[in-house]
């Protein structure tokens, strides 16, 4: 599934409905340039997940892995620091991704390896505001969440 967006604004809202359909142990795996709009769409999820302040979701390139508290708990990892698959797993990634909230992973490819079930969700700068955002089922439960979109 592929959609086009043309303003952070309406990638937000791409989130937000994303967000509103997703459960715990729900993990997303974004990948994507910088810039490409990965962190706007969690800012979406956050708010879709009834998390209040989604203008605090912000990259946590500096620490990793930041804990948000809504309904649902959401884990927002950024590995664009890592590039090796052992700094990932040292990070404890398997207590998050079998926890009880959703997990969306910045830079997922770097961790491929390591994944359970997940949305693929692959973002692509095509001008200066548009982005197109492709899906990517990796389990039965995500094709019926796409249907759901």
């Amino acid at each position: 599934m592929k959609i086009v967006t043309n303003s952070a604004e309406e990638t937000v809202k791409l989130g937000q409905q994303l967000g509103r359909h997703l459960k715990a142990g729900d993990v997303l795996g974004l990948i994507g340039e910088l810039g490409s709009g990965k962190t706007t769409l969690v800012k979406g999820i956050a708010s879709g997940l009834g998390i209040k302040k989604k203008e605090d979701v912000s990259s946590p390139s500096f620490v990793l892995i930041r804990e948000y508290s809504g309904k649902i708990p959401l884990y927002h990892f950024d590995l664009y620091r890592l590039d090796k698959i052992k700094d990932i797993a040292y990070l404890g990634v398997e207590e998050y991704l079998f926890d009880q909230g959703v997990c969306v992973i910045e830079w997922a490819e770097k961790m491929q390896m390591l994944l359970p079930d997940y949305l693929q969700v692959d973002l692509a700068v095509k001008g200066e505001n548009k982005r197109e955002i492709k899906f990517s089922a990796h389990a039965q439960r995500y094709e019926t969440l796409l249907k759901k979109l």
